[in-house]
């Protein structure tokens, strides 16, 4: 899956959205420090990377990452999270470690 390309033009934006919502669902509940620290978390799929755009916000601070298409879809399927998650382990971390967002 990993050398598929996927593109969400016309009437596929809707499934775009649909995923979308699937992967934020699923960072949230590998994550429950984003729900703890109240950070936004929102996707985006970008056709040109054939891949999803994460980005966790909180006031006027925000980071973005990119998690490749195929390991997303795998991940919300529930075969592997592994890559997935731990691109988003360290993301949060440097996220909370580096700013004041995640003070409660």
């Amino acid at each position: 899956m990993r050398g598929a390309r996927l593109a969400f033009t016309g009437n596929k934006m809707e499934e775009a959205m649909n995923v979308g919502s699937q992967i934020t669902e699923k960072i949230i509940e590998l994550y429950p420090e984003i729900k703890k620290f109240d950070l936004k978390v929102s996707t985006k799929f970008s056709n040109e990377d054939n891949g999803w755009i994460v980005t966790l916000s909180k006031g006027k601070q925000t980071l973005q990452t990119h998690i490749e298409n195929g390991d997303a879809l795998k991940c919300i399927e529930g075969e592997k999270c592994m890559y997935f998650g731990n691109q988003l382990m360290g993301f949060i971390d440097a996220y909370c470690t580096g700013s004041d967002a995640c003070k409660v």
